[in-house]
């Protein structure tokens, strides 16, 4: 369920409500709304509130930010999720939790691939204590280390950017996966300092196993993330698990040295993780795309200010 609530200059909520009306929304309620800004000036702007169920809402977003009217110097968009509405729509209706509007897949996504301190810190503390339960063959050390590793929301960032052609997106979430893959080798380096060999964690999975395993946990992770009610915790264990030992376990070797019982070349280690990874990169785009995910109520995202202005302009005089 959604509440989305849009200021809008004055005079343009009837274009508002005409997208929500085309769309199969029934009523919407407008009211006026005093903007103060820093200089001390004021302006009345309208304001516009829905009450939707989630596919309606993801119906709307997609129309309404497509639009050639829409501006994001004139409008601003805030969409919230409520426990409850109590409304005359159908319940069955309402409470349909499948697809997410775009936007809000978009921006979650955004905010999980930023690289700040914070994802440095859990990344790094989760390298320890996974390279220490994988030198010691610990079980409860490489999942306390597995839960602290956010690597699912990167590898979406980058299927969800290249479905929806959101190419900043893919780069951002791509730069935080490099990120996080050098912050496991060096926690496996420093736990390699302080430990002694040889490693004793073994338990690979061989390469055709371990990409149809990340082939279907992409698929979930997609199903999970577009899902209100999807469970996104344990397929994001899933997915670090897949990806995040092969790092942790080479910083390890780099230092402890390879485990003489391990036939296979490093070499190959390092394939499967790139294998892992795009399988999951792969599985998350197809279901993006299959579920229907529109990349075109996102394209005011792409453009600077001036840009978009000069854009709308050309497709408002286009239109007819």
């Amino acid at each position: 369920m959604r509440q989305i609530t849009i200021t809008a200059p004055q005079g343009s909520s009837a274009e508002v409500a005409n997208i929500a009306f085309a769309v199969g929304i029934s009523e919407v309620s407008i009211s006026e709304k005093r903007i103060l800004d820093a200089s001390g000036s004021e302006t009345i702007k309208d304001s516009i509130e829905l009450d939707l169920g989630t596919p309606m809402a993801k119906a709307f977003m997609d129309e309404f930010t497509s639009a050639p009217f829409f501006d994001l110097d004139k409008f601003s968009i805030a969409v919230r999720q409520p426990r409850a509405l109590v409304c005359r729509e159908k319940l069955s209706t309402l409470a349909r939790p499948l697809v997410e509007p775009s936007v809000d897949l978009f921006e979650e996504l955004w905010q999980f691939s930023q690289v700040t301190y914070g994802f440095v810190g859990r990344i790094l503390i989760g390298a320890l204590l996974l390279a220490y339960g994988l030198v010691e063959f610990r079980l409860l050390f490489m999942i306390a280390g597995l839960l602290f590793i956010p690597l699912l929301p990167l590898m979406l960032s980058v299927g969800f950017g290249l479905w929806t052609r959101q190419w900043r997106l893919a780069a951002q979430g791509l730069f935080s996966l490099v990120v996080a893959m050098c912050l496991l080798v060096i926690g496996g380096l420093i736990v390699a300092v302080l430990t002694n060999p040889p490693v004793q964690y073994s338990d690979f999975n061989s390469l055709g196993t371990g990409f149809l395993i990340s082939f279907a946990v992409g698929i979930a992770a997609g199903l999970a993330t577009a899902d209100d009610v999807g469970r996104r915790e344990m397929i994001g264990l899933a997915a670090t698990a897949q990806i995040a030992i092969i790092p942790a376990w080479l910083g390890l070797c780099l230092v402890l040295g390879f485990p003489a019982t391990d036939a296979t070349p490093p070499q190959r280690r390092v394939i499967a993780l790139l294998l892992n990874i795009i399988a999951i990169v792969i599985a998350a785009l197809g279901t993006y795309a299959a579920i229907r995910i529109k990349g075109a109520g996102l394209n005011c995202f792409k453009m600077t200010s001036k840009k978009a202005k000069r854009e709308l302009h050309r497709r408002a005089a286009l239109s007819p």
